[in-house]
């Protein structure tokens, strides 16, 4: 089978879905990542998505930080429900910033990324998806897609 074309899309932070007014004992502007061991964590079950509980799981443990699953659920709207009732904090991607949740606040982390790639079929000469790709490749140039606000 034939590679996909292809174009890294740049990284962002992670961002820890938080109850809101919760206050981190850092002293810093970021969360960094040994904040994940101050509350406890909602996650999806390892089998309903191995990739991310594997990655969360490998953040706290290269902070040094021992995790506590406070919940688990199965659905990006189910975890940020978990967070407004207090059952925790969740760890999801900056796009999910989106799905703003009332009681919910979202943190940048210190010390993560995201990598995001757009893929398309080799034969596909759809202006939109030019326009995407023109898109991704200056927000590249500009360095914009590594500087995702806090």
């Amino acid at each position: 089978m034939p590679a996909w074309p292809h174009r890294s899309g740049g990284a962002s932070r992670s961002r820890c879905s938080c109850p809101q007014g919760i206050r981190w004992h850092t002293g810093q502007s970021l969360p960094p990542l040994s904040a994940l061991g101050q509350i406890p964590l909602v996650l999806w079950p390892r089998d309903v998505s191995p990739r991310s509980y594997d990655e969360i799981i490998a953040l706290c443990h290269h902070a040094g930080v021992v995790p506590h699953v406070g919940a688990e659920g199965h659905s990006v709207q189910t975890l940020l429900a978990l967070v407004a009732a207090g059952f925790g904090a969740a760890v999801l991607a900056d796009s999910h910033r989106a799905l703003r949740r009332v009681g919910v606040t979202p943190r940048a982390l210190a010390g993560t990324s995201t990598v995001l790639h757009l893929v398309w079929r080799a034969d596909d000469t759809s202006p939109l998806l030019e326009r995407v790709r023109n898109v991704v490749a200056e927000l590249q140039h500009t360095g914009a897609a590594d500087h995702a606000r806090p």
